[in-house]
């Protein structure tokens, strides 16, 4: 009975151990997709094989060369390690940039979702206002005019930016997670906060062209605005990974592809919190000077320049 049971399992045995080594030599995330769902599948069947031969009461050599194998297994898949400044600097410079040219198309949608709001938000004030006043109150849109015409919209005390550069961070933050986890509802919580910001975006540019003063919003908008609309459209992208994982799991079970999914969506996000951060110190202690200080043409060509260093960066390997 035991030659039969080893006959049959053996060869999966085998290639469990061959995982194993692999790991131990170059790390479990330069894993496949395929390689990570296998030692997984794998390290399942070895915990129902220990099972069995406990139960079968089968050779103490057997139990023990099974039970070593299932432990380094769950080492693998469940490591308790901390992380270290290598695998944060690993994260940011190799493995988020790599997923972001990885998952072309999902970022694709995120944006067509988000210019997709903003046009919805620009041309409904500029059409039917109105429409828009739910979202965008007038007061609100009052007051936003009278702050920029008094110079008073981005021109706060030295003394305050850090508490706004904090502010500012916290609510992207928030914004990133809700787009993130939106995900897991099959993705239309993703959908609805891509649009809605995209629209907030829009109704108070269509405010500002209406006032002649287009080009003066985006002198102030788009020095923090490019990382930031970057990462906002990053983190709905990580979203539609896991969504995409529920939906469209293809050869695997929907828990598999989850799982596997999940840890690659999880790096997404942390690199988008990476540039929420360096946004929100743009904003706070650049954008939030008067334009008598830093003029607009200064501030467009600075936002050109972001732009420039974030493609230089996805591009990094």
């Amino acid at each position: 009975m035991a030659i039969a049971f080893i006959k049959e399992r053996q060869s999966r045995w085998k290639r469990l151990q061959e995982l194993i080594q692999k790991a131990e030599q170059k790390r479990i995330t330069t894993f496949s997709t395929a390689e990570l769902l296998e030692v997984s599948k794998l390290y399942r069947q070895a915990t129902t094989d220990l099972a069995m031969a406990q139960t079968q009461q089968l050779d103490a050599e057997l139990i023990y060369f099974l039970n070593d194998l299932v432990s380094k297994s769950y080492n693998l898949i469940y490591p308790t390690q901390k992380i270290s400044g290598k695998q944060v600097r690993q994260l940011l410079l190799q493995e988020f940039p790599a997923l972001v040219r990885q998952n072309g198309w999902l970022i694709m949608l995120s944006l067509l979702l988000l210019c997709g709001g903003f046009l919805a938000g620009f041309f409904g004030y500029l059409l039917a206002p109105e429409t828009i006043t739910g979202i965008l109150p007038k007061d609100i849109v009052t007051q936003i005019i009278e702050r920029y015409e008094n110079n008073a919209w981005f021109n706060e005390p030295l003394q305050k930016r850090p508490m706004v550069s904090f502010w500012i961070m916290q609510n992207n933050i928030l914004v990133a997670l809700n787009s993130f986890a939106g995900g897991m509802l099959l993705g239309t919580l993703t959908i609805w906060a891509l649009a809605f910001n995209g629209m907030l975006i829009g109704a108070i540019a269509a405010v500002f062209w209406q006032k002649g003063y287009l080009l003066s919003f985006w002198a102030m908008i788009l020095p923090h605005g490019v990382i930031e609309l970057t990462a906002i459209v990053l983190a709905a992208a990580g979203g539609f990974i896991l969504a995409k994982s529920i939906l469209l799991p293809g050869e695997y079970s929907r828990s598999d592809a989850l799982k596997m999914n999940g840890g690659v969506a999880i790096r997404f996000l942390c690199g988008t919190v990476f540039l929420l951060v360096i946004a929100a110190l743009i904003e706070g202690f650049l954008s939030t000077i008067s334009t008598e200080t830093i003029p607009e043409i200064y501030r467009l060509l600075f936002s050109g320049l972001t732009g420039v260093l974030l493609l230089g960066y996805f591009r990094l390997k």
